[in-house]
C-alpha cells in the first residue's frame, strides 16, 4: 500500500478514495470506501486508453462478463462505469497477500495444502468456464490468500470462449511461465488454456520452480510450446494430474470439474502452510488501522458528486509542458523550425488550390535526417511543379534535438499550429514515440517512416499511422531468404538479452508464431557473456542457420566474430539495426532485412534517384525514397480531403491501398495497423566486402538471391 499522491482525486463514482495498492501499464489500482462503507479494489484505466472507443466498448463487455461470476473463489464486481472519462471497475477488496508473495516467502508449500489450493482455484475455474469466458492469466499473482481460502483475481483481460490469444498488434496476452502451447502461439484459447496455467501455478507453489524455466520470454514460450516441464520434486500423488494439466494438446488435459473431482474437496481449517495464517491476519489488521476517509455527502440519488479522474502521470506531464511551452512559443518559434526554401505556389486561375504545411520532424544530427529531408522537398517541389494540382505544399523542418524529451517538446509545437496539417516523423525507436501523444491530442496525423519499435504497437488508438513493416509483425525478408533460399534443417535464434526488449518480437515471430518452415532453437546469450560458448555449441550442427535477434551493432559483430572463428558454415542473418561500422567490417556474407531500400539499385525507384541526383548532386541515401513516398502519401490524403480540417486526413489515408515507389501504403481495415502481406516494403541486403550492398525486394527473393 502507498499514500495518495497530490493528482490522485478523492474519490471516484462516489467510492472515497484511502490509498494506492498498485500501478501498471493499464491504470492506477486503489483501496477504496463504497458509499455503502465496504472495502473495494478500484481500478482506473489510463485516460490515454481512454479515448479509444474501441477500447471502452471491450472495457464495458469485460466488465458485464466478470459481473456474471458468483462463484465462492472468485472476486466479484461491484461497480463499474465505462463511460467515465476514465473508466473505472470496483471489485470486493481481499486483504491478504498474493500466492506470488507466498511462495517466495516462507518457501514451498507441503503436497496436502497444494491440493486444497488447487480444488479451490480449480472449482473458480468451473465456475468461469460455465459464464463462457476463460481467464487467460492465471498466475500466483492473480491468486489471494485470505484465511477461509484463496481468491482468483483480475478478469481484465478474461474474454469469452473462443476468442483468440493475440491482441490487434500480433502480441501474446498473458504472462509468460503460465501461458498454455495454444496461447503462446496466438491461436484460439478454450477452458483447456486456464487449466495448463493452473498445472503451471501448482507445479511451481510445490517445488518453487517454474516448469518451463526462467530467462527471456521467448525462451520460456519456446520450452513451453516445445519442451517438457520440469516436475522434478511434485509428490507422487500430484505428478499424474499436474502432467496432465501440462499435456501439449489442450484435448489431453482434465477439465475444471475433473480436476475437481481429483483433488477432493477444499477444506478450511489448515489450508495454509505453516507461518502464513499469521501473515494472512496481519495484512488485515492493516486495512482496520487506515482511517476512514471523509464520506461523501449525499443528499439524494441526483447530488451524488463523482469527481473526475484525473489524467495519467505521463499525460498530465504533457499537458503542463504544453501550456509552458505556449507562453513562450511566439517568441522563440525561428529557433525550433525553419521554412523550406519552396513557398506554396498563389492560387491562379480558376484552380482553387488549398494550403497545407507538412512537418518534418528530426534531428539534423541524426545520420539519416538529411538524406530523408531532401526526398522529402524534392517530393513538394515535384508536387508543386504540376498544375494540375488541387493543393499547394510547404515543408517545414522541426527539430527534435534527437532525444525523446525534443521530440515531444517538437510534437506539441506542430499541434498547436492550426496551419500544420500533418507531421512526418523521421527519427528513431527512441525519438519516434514521444511525438504519439500530442500529435494524438490535437488530431494531428503523425507519419512514421523509420521507427519499428513496440511502443508504437498502439499507434491504431492514436492518429498515426506508421509506413513501415516492423519487428512485431516480422523480420519478413530474412524469413523468407531463409524459407525460399537456404532451406535448413534447422535455424538456431540469437537471443540477445543485452537487448532483451528490442529483440524479443523477432524470436517470437521466428519461434512461437511459427514463420520459418524448419526447426527452430533458442539460444539466451546474456548482457555480459560474449557468444563463444554459443558458437562452441552451434559448432556441432556448422550447417544449421543463425538468425542473430539482437540490435546492437557490436553485440552483432562479436556474434560474427565468434562463428566465424567456430567454423560456422550455414546462413547468417539479422535485422537492419546491426548494420553499422563494428558489425559490417566483420559480417561477410550476412544477409540483413531492412525497411529502406537502395533507390540507385532499383527499377522501380530509378527515375527518383536520377531526380534525386539531379536535385541534389549526390545518390539518395538509406531512407530517402521512403521519405519522398511519405510527403507523396499525405498530399494524395490532403488532396482527397479538400477544405476539410487536419482532423479528416488519417480517415482519407486509410480509405484504400496507395501505390509508392517502395512499397503498398495500405492497411487492415479493423486494425489500422501496416498491411504487410504483398509489397510489404521490406528488403533484402548482403554485406559484402565491408558494405551492406541491395539484394531484393522480400516479394522478389527466391532462388537466384
Amino acid at each position: 500500500m502507498e499514500r495518495l499522491l497530490p493528482f490522485d482525486p478523492p474519490a471516484i463514482g462516489g467510492h472515497r478514495l484511502a490509498v494506492r495498492l498498485g500501478a501498471g501499464g493499464m491504470g492506477v489500482v486503489y483501496l477504496a470506501r463504497s458509499p455503502h462503507g465496504a472495502w473495494c479494489a478500484l481500478k482506473v484505466i489510463r485516460a490515454e486508453y481512454a479515448d479509444d472507443p474501441g477500447f471502452r466498448a471491450r472495457f464495458r463487455r469485460e466488465a458485464e462478463l466478470a459481473s456474471r461470476l458468483t462463484g465462492w473463489w472468485t472476486v466479484p464486481v461491484v461497480r463499474a462505469d465505462a463511460d467515465a472519462d476514465s473508466p473505472w471497475l470496483a471489485t470486493a477488496y481481499v486483504p491478504g497477500p498474493s500466492l506470488a508473495e507466498a511462495v517466495a516467502r516462507p518457501g514451498l508449500w507441503p503436497g496436502a495444502q497444494v491440493r486444497g489450493l488447487g480444488a479451490a482455484l480449480a472449482e473458480a475455474l468451473d465456475g468461469v468456464h460455465a459464464a463462457g469466458l476463460v481467464h487467460r492469466d492465471v498466475k500466483p499473482a492473480n491468486v489471494l490468500l485470505a484465511v477461509d481460502g484463496p481468491r482468483l483475481i483480475d478478469f481484465g483481460i478474461a474474454r469469452a470462449v473462443g476468442a483468440t490469444a493475440l491482441t490487434a498488434d500480433g502480441s501474446v496476452v498473458g504472462s509468460p511461465g503460465y501461458l498454455s502451447p495454444e496461447q503462446a502461439r496466438g491461436r484460439t484459447v478454450g477452458p483447456p488454456s486456464d487449466v495448463f496455467s493452473l498445472g503451471c501455478v501448482l507445479a511451481l507453489t510445490v517445488t518453487g520452480r517454474a516448469p518451463f524455466g526462467t530467462g527471456g520470454a521467448a525462451a520460456v514460450l519456446y520450452r513451453t510450446v516445445h519442451e517438457e516441464p520440469d516436475l522434478d520434486g511434485v509428490p507422487a500423488g500430484l505428478d499424474r494430474i499436474v502432467r496432465r494439466c501440462l499435456a501439449k494438446e489442450p484435448e489431453q488435459r482434465p477439465g475444471a470439474r475433473e480436476l475437481l473431482d481429483v483433488l477432493g474437496g477444499f477444506t478450511p481449517d489448515g489450508w495454509l502452510p505453516e507461518g502464513l495464517p499469521a501473515r494472512v491476519a496481519a495484512r488485515a489488521a492493516r486495512v482496520l488501522e487506515l482511517p476512514v476517509p471523509e464520506p461523501t455527502t449525499v443528499d439524494g440519488p441526483s447530488s451524488v458528486t463523482v469527481p473526475e479522474a484525473p489524467p495519467s502521470p505521463t499525460r498530465r506531464r504533457l499537458l503542463v509542458a504544453g501550456s509552458a511551452l505556449g507562453v513562450t512559443a511566439a517568441g522563440g518559434a525561428g529557433a525550433w523550425w525553419q521554412w523550406g526554401r519552396n513557398r506554396a505556389s498563389a492560387n491562379t486561375g480558376s484552380v482553387h488550390r488549398t494550403r497545407h504545411v507538412i512537418a518534418l520532424l528530426g534531428s539534423p544530427d541524426d545520420p539519416f535526417y538529411a538524406a530523408q529531408e531532401r526526398g522529402a522537398r524534392l517530393a513538394v517541389e515535384q508536387h508543386n511543379q504540376d498544375a494540375g494540382r488541387t493543393v499547394d505544399l510547404v515543408l517545414r523542418t522541426a527539430d527534435d534535438r534527437g532525444t525523446a524529451a525534443g521530440s515531444a517538446d517538437a510534437a506539441v509545437r506542430l499541434a498547436d499550429d492550426p496551419d500544420v496539417s500533418v507531421a512526418i516523423a523521421t527519427g528513431s525507436n527512441a525519438t519516434a514515440p514521444a511525438a504519439l501523444t500530442p500529435c494524438k491530442k490535437a488530431r494531428l496525423t503523425l507519419l512514421i517512416t523509420r521507427a519499428d519499435t513496440e511502443k508504437l504497437n498502439g499507434v491504431n488508438t492514436t492518429t498515426a499511422l506508421l509506413l513501415r513493416s516492423t519487428q512485431t509483425l516480422g523480420p519478413h525478408p530474412v524469413l523468407r531468404y531463409l524459407n525460399r533460399v537456404v532451406e535448413p534443417a534447422r535455424t538456431v535464434v540469437v537471443h540477445d538479452l543485452a537487448t532483451e526488449a528490442d529483440s524479443l518480437p523477432t524470436v517470437r515471430i521466428a519461434t512461437i508464431y511459427g514463420k520459418l518452415n524448419n526447426e527452430t532453437a533458442v539460444e539466451d546469450v546474456a548482457a555480459d557473456e560474449d557468444f563463444t560458448g554459443f558458437a562452441r555449441r552451434i559448432a556441432v550442427r556448422p550447417r544449421d542457420a543463425v538468425l542473430f535477434a539482437g540490435t546492437s551493432p557490436s553485440r552483432a559483430a562479436a556474434c560474427a566474430r565468434a562463428l566465424r572463428n567456430a567454423g560456422h558454415k550455414g546462413a547468417r542473418v539479422a535485422g537492419e539495426h546491426v548494420l553499422a561500422a563494428p558489425f559490417l567490417a566483420v559480417g561477410e556474407g550476412w544477409r540483413i532485412g531492412t525497411g529502406y531500400i537502395d533507390a540507385n539499385a532499383d527499377s522501380r525507384t530509378r527515375a527518383f534517384a536520377a531526380a534525386f541526383r539531379s536535385r541534389y548532386e549526390r545518390a539518395p541515401g538509406p531512407w530517402a525514397a521512403e521519405a519522398y513516398d511519405a510527403v507523396r502519401f499525405a498530399a494524395h490524403g490532403l488532396a482527397s480531403i479538400g477544405d476539410d480540417g487536419r482532423s479528416a486526413l488519417r480517415p482519407g489515408l486509410l480509405r484504400k491501398p496507395w501505390q509508392g515507389i517502395t512499397r503498398v501504403m495500405g492497411f487492415d481495415a479493423v486494425s489500422q495497423y501496416f498491411q504487410v502481406e504483398k509489397d510489404n516494403g521490406g528488403f533484402l541486403y548482403r554485406v559484402t566486402g565491408g558494405t551492406a550492398r541491395f539484394v531484393a525486394r522480400a516479394d522478389d527473393i527466391g532462388k537466384q538471391t
